[in-house]
């Protein structure tokens, strides 16, 4: 299983990724709060989701990026619910669930940089089921270090803005290594994917405590939507001039 279409990587896609991150949060928060789903029975849907728009993605000729958008908001989701369960109901702490979730990335890392062709600034790892299932990891641990900081003071009002403002100056730091040097390898894009998911947790809690989780979810997931449309439209836009020129 492997997406026929994916985005490349460049400064476009960071800033997809993370507002996916945002309302992929929201979402998550979403199936237990709103929909009074148990963390079990939301990870089902979730899965079924999954297995639904992978086989949607397949049975199609050419494919779409729209499928890859979709299946990240959808691991995203599902993301926040297991590191909540690890949290709240298996009653792991927060320093052992994510030592498990950064030593089996770390394995997962490892298993990607084998099996997959060498990396280049703007190439996305092979969209199979090993990519899948590692995003669902860096995902989780992302969502463990932001609740972990976030809960680590004495008020969450307090703690989730501080672990908000740490996790923007990392991405700030991460990305900016990334292209300034040549750190560019499949552990920079998970390393990336971690933060991401960390600051994508703050800051989707504190929009959603300002303007509440519907509404932040439906904000964040039309402000991908418009962004993704005006990345197709100026690449279709491209595309037509090239073709032009060569005529």
């Amino acid at each position: 299983m492997q997406f026929k279409v994916t985005p490349r990587v460049g400064p476009r896609y960071w800033v997809a990724i993370s507002i996916a991150s945002l309302c992929g949060t929201n979402l998550g928060d979403i199936v237990p709060d709103a929909l009074k789903m148990s963390a079990g029975a939301g990870l089902i849907m979730l899965t079924t989701l999954f297995a639904l728009l992978a086989l949607a993605e397949r049975a199609t000729v050419q494919g779409s990026e729209a499928f890859y958008w979709v299946a990240i908001l959808i691991v995203r989701a599902a993301a926040t619910n297991i590191a909540d369960y690890s949290i709240s109901h298996a009653n792991f702490t927060y320093a052992e669930v994510s030592a498990a979730l950064a030593l089996i990335l770390a394995c997962l890392i490892l298993l990607n940089r084998k099996s997959g062709p060498k990396p280049t600034s703007s190439a996305l790892p092979p969209a199979d089921g090993l990519y899948w299932f590692t995003m669902l990891t860096a995902g989780s641990l992302g969502t463990v270090i932001a609740d972990g900081i976030g809960h680590s003071f004495r008020s969450v009002q307090t703690g989730v803005p501080l672990s908000a403002s740490m996790a923007t100056v990392a991405l700030f730091l991460i990305l900016g290594i990334r292209a300034r040097t040549a750190w560019v390898s499949t552990t920079s894009y998970w390393a990336t994917v971690v933060v991401i998911r960390w600051w994508g947790t703050n800051v989707g809690d504190i929009l959603a405590f300002l303007l509440s989780l519907l509404l932040s979810a439906a904000i964040t997931g039309l402000a991908l939507a418009i962004l993704l449309l005006i990345w197709r439209a100026q690449r279709a836009a491209c595309t037509d001039k090239a073709r032009r020129v060569e005529v």
